[in-house]
């Protein structure tokens, strides 16, 4: 927003269509839909056509909007992309071009006044209140940090026909669908309107509660945060501190355990040889910003507790030293991993049995290393606590390195 539209009063500053746009669809999917179920009951049909539009939609904005276009974690034809730009535009979150361009803006000004959704401004505005405000950016401006989709004439399509899209997308395949059981407006109201605003505030979730509540493993820099319990209603985008750490992964829910449908799509269309190229943030780099992001917490607590010189040097080394060992056994775990996987193909059954006994070796120095450090951790948590003077007591901490590190 420039300066000229930030002086204005707030009424003025509304988006007219937007404003309207957001006030009236819940209304209709609220009340429409109670309405409508009260007068002529709910049918399968209704709940498979809901639920088949929210995870078209969802995919589309997951796998497409976010990892596709705003970030270009990997490369995919025209067919995916017709795919993404068809029910993307019915996800009702304006064009890729926009999505993307201002995704862009987010992750490289978050949390300041360029930052399109700051929650700095406060949650509500975060959520839903910037769509509500008019941009006041030309569009030169606006779409200068995305030449690439400028140049995408599929993009350039949807963005054109956006609207007509929208439409056909997100109203008249859900009317279809409920016609087919001779039941249209059912159709209408649960996969169009009562889709359509589940889909709009999960999505919206990521920008208001991802950056409020959850853990900061991967980066304390920004307020972005993983939080597992948005990840299953938004397909894999709750794990968003993960992400602004490394937001050209296509990956947000890198452990097995982490429910992150966006990845497993990919995945799934690589497989199928319509997307190509995934990129993995490499296993020691993610291993580097855990590191850093808990050692910055152990400084933070000596910090607090006002620390002597001789105990910063004492528990920095170890720090240090700790980490050294760590690294170097997830780096070489890492490239003993690599090497056998690419080569194993052309190896002898003696030699693969040889290397698959390397690899086993390195994977036991690196949990080994990383079992070392997290005890240093779990001992770092039981300094004791400041004394009446505002400091650690000396002999105190230097008991704890003892006995803890050095046994």
């Amino acid at each position: 927003m420039d300066m000229n539209t930030a002086r204005l009063p707030l009424w003025k500053r509304l988006d007219p269509v937007t404003s309207i746009f957001f006030s009236v669809t819940p209304l209709v999917a609220v009340f429409g839909t109670w309405w409508y179920a009260r007068h002529y009951g709910v049918t399968w049909l209704e709940i498979a056509n809901f639920v088949l539009m929210f995870c078209l939609t969802l995919l589309a904005v997951t796998g497409g909007y976010h990892r596709y276009y705003a970030h270009r974690t990997y490369d995919c034809g025209r067919l995916l992309q017709c795919f993404y730009l068809f029910f993307g535009a019915a996800a009702a979150q304006q064009s890729a071009l926009v999505w993307a361009s201002d995704h862009r803006d987010h992750h490289r000004f978050v949390d300041t006044d360029d930052d399109p959704y700051n929650i700095i401004k406060g949650a509500f505005y975060a959520h839903i209140g910037w769509i509500l405000i008019k941009s006041g950016r030309s569009r030169p401006e606006r779409f200068k940090n995305a030449p690439d989709l400028l140049k995408n004439p599929l993009v350039a399509w949807q963005d054109r026909w956006y609207v007509p899209l929208l439409i056909v997308s997100a109203f008249g395949v859900p009317a279809c669908i409920g016609w087919i059981g001779g039941r249209p407006l059912g159709g209408l109201l649960w996969g169009g309107f009562a889709r359509m605003v589940v889909a709009h505030h999960s999505t919206f979730f990521i920008n208001s509660l991802a950056h409020l509540w959850g853990t900061r493993p991967y980066t304390v820099d920004n307020t972005a945060r993983d939080n597992w319990a948005l990840a299953p209603i938004t397909f894999g985008e709750g794990y968003h501190n993960f992400h602004h750490a490394f937001p050209g992964d296509y990956r947000n829910g890198i452990k097995w355990y982490q429910f992150d449908m966006g990845k497993w799509w990919i995945g799934c269309m690589s497989w199928l040889g319509l997307a190509r190229g995934l990129h993995r943030t490499p296993a020691p780099a993610i291993l580097a910003a855990k590191l850093t992001v808990e050692m910055r917490k152990v400084e933070r607590k000596l910090a607090e507790a006002g620390a002597p010189q001789r105990l910063w040097e004492g528990v920095q080394f170890r720090l240090h030293e700790g980490r050294r060992r760590l690294e170097a056994a997830m780096a070489q775990y890492h490239a003993a991993v690599v090497q056998y996987r690419r080569e194993k193909d052309r190896w002898s059954k003696e030699a693969r049995r040889k290397w698959a006994g390397h690899v086993a070796y390195y994977k036991a120095e690196f949990l080994y290393a990383r079992a070392q450090w997290r005890r240093t951790l779990r001992s770092m948590n039981r300094f004791p606590q400041p004394s009446a003077q505002g400091i650690l007591t000396l002999t105190a901490v230097l008991d704890v390195l003892r006995n803890r590190f050095l046994s």
